[in-house]
C-alpha cells in the first residue's frame, strides 16, 4: 500500500525581478517527502535550494514571484495568507537556519527565545513552564549544565553550541517536517559530525521528516533516506542515497562526488574538479544549463534542455547522454567519511 507523503511540491518556481532583469532562481522543481524520512538537497552555492525551501515558508522577499504547489499535510503554502503561515512555522514546519549567530536575537537569553517559540503556538503555556521545557530541550541536544546556560546570551554559545540550540527551538513544538538549511557551515569536521548526530536524534526523538540541505555529498551519505542533486535551480539527479551515491547517471553528480576528497587518500592523489563556475541566475545557458561545463555534452545538449527521466527503479537523472555514460567506480569509504 502506497505511503501518503508529507509534502508534494509540483512545479515549484521562484524568480526576482531585479534592475539586472529577471533572475529565475528555481525552475519547475518538483519532489515529494515521506512522513518520517530523510531528504537531502544537495548543489553548489547559487543551484536554488536554499531559496526552495524559503519559498515553502513564505520567507522570501515580496520581489520574488512564486509560483507552483506545496501541498503539506493535505494544505497548500503556496499563497497561503500570512495568518496561517504562521501558525505552521515553527510549530508543524521548523527551520534549522545556516547562521544561528544571526538566526538568534543577540539581546536576549537563548532560553527565552526557545521559551517564546513554545508559548506563541500554545498560550496556556507559562513562561515557567515554557523555560523548563527549554532546559529539558538544552539536556536534549547535548548542551551540558544546560539549567545554567539557558539564562545566556547567544554571544556567550560556541558555534557548535548555538547550532545544538537552534536545534533545540526547531523541535520545541514536535514538528512533523524539519528543514536544516546548511546546518554544520563554518564549524569544524570533529563539530559538525556532532551536530549531525544531533540532528539526527533529534528527528528519532520528534519522529519528524527531515529536509536536509547541503553542499557536501559525503555530509549526507549515511544520513539521507533519499537525495536529490539540484544545478541552475532545478533536479539533475534524484533517487534512494545508496543509488545515487554508487550508480550516479548525471555529469554533475559524478563531478561533486569525484571531487570529495578523503582523509585516508594518498598524498600524491587528485581531485578532479568540476571545469568552470555556475551559472548566473540572470543568464542561463541554452539548453542543458550545466553543458558549458560537462566533459560528455554533445550537440544536442547545447539546444535542447534535457528532461528529468526515469532511468531505474525511483531513480531519476536529467541529461541527454545519461545511456552513453562509462561506468564510474565510486569509493564507497569516500562518500561515507
Amino acid at each position: 500500500m502506497a505511503v501518503e507523503n508529507l509534502l508534494t511540491i509540483d512545479n515549484l518556481s521562484v524568480a526576482f525581478s531585479t534592475k539586472r532583469g529577471y533572475a529565475s532562481a528555481v525552475r519547475g522543481l518538483s519532489f515529494d517527502v515521506r512522513p518520517g524520512e530523510s531528504m537531502a538537497i544537495v548543489g553548489e552555492s547559487g543551484s536554488g535550494k536554499s531559496v526552495s525551501a524559503l519559498a515553502l515558508l513564505g520567507l522570501l522577499p515580496r520581489s520574488a514571484q512564486v509560483t507552483g504547489s506545496a501541498i503539506f499535510e493535505g494544505e497548500e503554502l503556496i499563497g497561503m495568507p500570512a495568518d496561517q503561515m504562521r501558525s505552521i512555522r515553527g510549530e508543524r514546519i521548523s527551520m534549522i537556519f545556516q547562521d544561528p549567530m544571526t538566526a538568534f536575537n543577540p539581546v536576549f537569553t537563548i532560553g527565552d527565545q526557545i521559551g517564546e517559540i513554545i508559548t506563541t503556538h500554545d498560550s496556556s503555556v507559562s513562561k515557567k513552564a515554557a523555560m523548563g521545557r527549554a532546559v529539558d530541550l538544552l539536556q536534549t541536544v547535548g548542551i551540558p549544565n544546560a539549567d545554567r546556560r539557558v539564562n545566556q546570551y547567544p554571544h556567550e554559545f560556541s558555534g557548535g553550541m548555538r547550532q545544538r540550540a537552534m536545534i533545540a527551538m526547531a523541535i520545541a513544538n514536535r514538528p512533523t517536517l524539519l528543514i536544516a538549511d546548511e546546518p554544520t557551515t563554518a564549524l569544524d569536521v570533529t563539530i559538525q559530525a556532532q551536530v549531525m548526530e544531533t540532528l539526527a536524534e533529534a528527528q528519532a526523538e520528534t519522529g519528524a521528516a527531515m529536509i536536509l540541505i547541503t553542499h557536501d555529498l559525503g555530509l549526507v551519505a549515511g544520513v539521507a533516506d533519499r537525495v536529490q542533486v539540484m544545478y541552475g535551480g532545478r533536479v539533475f539527479e534524484r533517487g534512494v542515497t545508496r543509488d545515487v551515491y554508487y550508480k550516479p547517471t548525471n555529469p554533475y553528480t559524478r563531478g561533486l562526488l569525484q571531487s570529495i576528497p578523503r582523509l585516508d587518500g594518498e598524498r600524491d592523489h587528485r581531485l578532479a574538479p568540476i571545469p568552470g563556475t555556475p551559472p548566473s541566475i540572470l543568464r542561463m545557458p541554452a539548453g542543458c544549463a550545466f553543458q558549458p561545463r560537462c566533459v560528455f555534452r554533445t550537440e544536442v545538449c547545447a539546444d535542447e534542455p534535457a528532461e528529468l527521466e526515469l532511468v531505474d527503479e525511483d531513480h531519476w537523472s536529467r541529461c541527454h547522454n545519461t545511456a552513453s555514460l562509462p561506468p564510474l567506480e565510486v569509493d564507497a569509504e569516500r562518500v561515507s567519511q
